[in-house]
């Protein structure tokens, strides 16, 4: 699960509902996007690295290990 993705733009104020607008995907792609059961592809990737420069794109999506074996 993107779990970091989803808390990062939540504390930047960004709804999912205004990141799957930017991506040109609806919220439930998005959703399925963030819980694993699809892949973002490489324009999603470059779309979500102008949003958020500052963070390395792979530790966004990758999974939250801590939040994973709760």
């Amino acid at each position: 699960m993107a779990l970091k993705l989803k808390r990062v733009l939540e504390s930047r104020g960004v709804s999912l509902k205004e990141y799957s607008c930017l991506l040109g995907i609806s919220e439930k792609t998005l959703y399925n996007k963030l819980m694993g059961f699809t892949e973002f592809t490489i324009g999603e990737f470059q779309k979500l690295k102008t949003v958020l420069p500052e963070y390395d794109v792979l530790y966004l999506i990758s999974q939250d290990m801590e939040r994973d074996s709760a």
